[in-house]
């Protein structure tokens, strides 16, 4: 009887440890697909903060907008305010973004996580908004009627679809029809 319960306790004991090596071997190719997925989603966000950045460089305005010397010397004191608060915004919604589609995808998702980390992306998206817009009176202040109505087009692209500054939103490939399922 002795050798049986040996036996028995020996094959039990086998039987755990192999599940425990598959638990281990699963969490960590579990682990590697969702950094990598976090790594993909952290690379196309720096190429749309590079796309981003062209588009609000002094050289894309002057060109744009067709600025004299003295107007690119007004832009030139504008921009420089703007710009790093746009990034550091920008950067810091794609990492919200990224928190966010993690714990979605974690086997127990918290809710009151995903709910804060909502309520912070809000938050981050109208900043940004009022601090584009602070930036857009100013670049007006210093144009012409016509450069005016070309300040105009340039802005309503972004302004209509949100994935110009690196965030889906209302004017994306669906237009105004994405996400009204999920109105609150």
């Amino acid at each position: 009887m002795k050798t049986e319960n040996k036996y028995t306790l020996m094959v039990w004991a086998i039987v755990i440890l192999t599940v425990m090596n598959i638990s281990t071997v699963a969490t960590i190719v579990y682990h590697k697909y969702q950094s990598e997925k976090a790594e993909t989603i952290a690379v196309s966000d720096q190429k749309q903060l590079e796309t981003d950045s062209e588009k609000f460089s002094g050289r894309y305005f002057r060109d744009q907008l067709n600025l004299s010397r003295e107007q690119m010397d007004k832009f030139k004191e504008i921009n420089p305010v703007f710009r790093p608060k746009a990034r550091d915004i920008t950067i810091e919604l794609a990492q919200k973004r990224k928190q966010m589609l993690i714990e979605m995808a974690a086997a127990k998702s918290d809710t009151a996580r995903l709910n804060a980390l909502s309520d912070s992306i809000g938050q981050l998206h109208s900043n940004l908004k009022k601090i584009t817009y602070r930036y857009y009176l100013e670049i007006k202040s210093i144009c012409d009627p016509e450069q005016q109505r070309k300040l105009e087009q340039i802005f309503g692209e972004m302004f209509t679809n949100d994935s110009q500054l690196g965030y889906p939103g209302k004017g994306g490939p669906r237009g105004g029809r994405q996400g009204k399922r999920f109105n609150n």
